[in-house]
């Protein structure tokens, strides 16, 4: 029997790790973007294998605080108004998404993929000799008032716990032991003793590239402008040239928008746009990602500096940066660390978000040799390696790892 051809559409972490589930699988597989491996969200995320994240953020209590937070420029929600028009699917499918029985169904299928994620993360960074990169020494998260902390451990805290995740909470004498470094802006906190963190993501994806290509993988840097599927086989096209496979797997996070619109499909995948900066702590230290969570900012210690990231900025992808996130951003790192410390790059980049904070993960039923791997939001490092493995069972024709029907694409339809 002929071996399968399956082109994936996009290198982000994703995509590359779909790729090489299928490799190993023994498919023929090509890799098609037009930049090089590991760009967009993948490279500047605040490199957390978030372990803790099991909760949907669709929760009217978030949805009534969202009108003062897009006021409030100090806020890590903002938006520009130019893309206001794109909102209103994402909004009304958000809103729908925020009763409990659909939260309580998020949460649930998160938790099914974080089940997964651990071995599947494994498995790739030994195939492509990435241990060195990650770091085991927990997570922090942090919260500025004693009311808030009290409101967490009540709230989501407890059920990150009653859905099996492991924490410790922690007094304010707790947390500067762990991190002497740190201003005293914290009451206390949330210590994650299992959550890894990679001290360079671009490296990561660059070793998938590099091992998924050593095992004869094909990258191809060239712009995947149409995707053409009939019952035979399904044709991509190229800026000058046409290539058909058996299957294809689009994972361009939010460019998966316009390739699937021609096929019927308009989904609300939105770009949120997230900013990092690096900065240079001087003779200050931190030891693993430090999060301030009133201000959805983290501190991650990386190879280059100290990378902070965080905000959620809906925004064309495109769309210039806007200089106000990132002063917000210094002020709030100044805030944590006593001092401002000084900002040695910038970053600006598009996660794919969808209404309900799941990802799209499966086939289209209307074109079945075309599938998703999509909208993963701020999870995309996390929970890229279990996404690769199910779509491999999908394509394989095998039980699934996990109950797939929550990320079903005709969800949204």
């Amino acid at each position: 029997m002929q071996t399968k051809t399956v082109a994936i559409i996009g290198s982000g972490v994703v995509g590359l790790s779909t790729a090489i589930s299928l490799l190993e699988a023994g498919y023929k597989v090509t890799l098609i973007d037009k930049e090089k491996p590991g760009q967009g969200a993948s490279f500047g995320n605040a490199g957390l294998f978030a372990d803790y994240a099991c909760l949907p953020f669709t929760k009217f209590a978030l949805l009534k605080k969202m009108p003062g937070m897009l006021l409030d420029s100090s806020s890590p929600l903002s938006m520009q108004t130019s893309y206001l028009p794109n909102l209103v699917p994402y909004g009304l499918g958000f809103v729908k998404s925020c009763t409990r029985e659909k939260y309580e169904q998020g949460k649930q299928a998160l938790t099914s993929l974080q089940k997964i994620a651990y071995e599947s993360t494994d498995k790739l960074l030994r195939l492509s000799d990435s241990q060195n990169l990650v770091k085991a020494n927990g997570c922090l998260a942090l919260i500025a008032s004693e009311q808030d902390l009290s409101d967490a451990k009540q709230g989501d805290m407890l059920e990150r716990q009653q859905s099996g995740v492991r924490l410790d909470f922690l007094s304010a004498h707790d947390v500067s032991d762990l991190e002497p470094d740190l201003a005293r802006f914290y009451a206390g906190g949330v210590f994650y003793p299992d959550t890894r963190f990679t001290v360079s993501p671009v490296s990561i994806s660059q070793n998938y590239a590099r091992y998924f290509s050593e095992k004869g993988g094909v990258l191809l840097q060239d712009v995947a402008q149409e995707v053409i599927p009939d019952s035979q086989r399904v044709a991509i096209t190229l800026s000058d040239q046409t290539l058909t496979f058996d299957q294809v797997v689009i994972c361009a996070g939010v460019a998966s928008k316009a390739l699937l619109k021609p096929l019927g499909f308009n989904f609300p995948l939105v770009s949120e746009r997230g900013y990092h900066l690096t900065l240079d702590l001087g003779e200050k230290q931190i030891s693993r990602p430090v999060g301030w969570l009133d201000k959805a900012v983290f501190l991650t210690p990386m190879a280059d500096g100290v990378r902070l990231a965080g905000t959620a900025e809906f925004a064309h992808a495109d769309a210039p940066a806007e200089l106000s996130r990132t002063n917000t951003m210094l002020k709030h790192a100044s805030t944590m660390l006593g001092n401002e410390p000084e900002v040695v790059s910038s970053w600006v980049g598009s996660r794919p978000s969808t209404p309900d904070s799941l990802p799209v993960i499966g086939t289209l039923k209307n074109h079945p040799r075309v599938n998703l791997a999509f909208g993963h939001g701020h999870l995309g490092l996390t929970f890229a390696a279990a996404t690769g493995q199910l779509i491999k069972e999908i394509i394989n024709n095998e039980q699934t790892s996990v109950d797939i029907t929550p990320f079903a694409p005709e969800r949204f339809s």
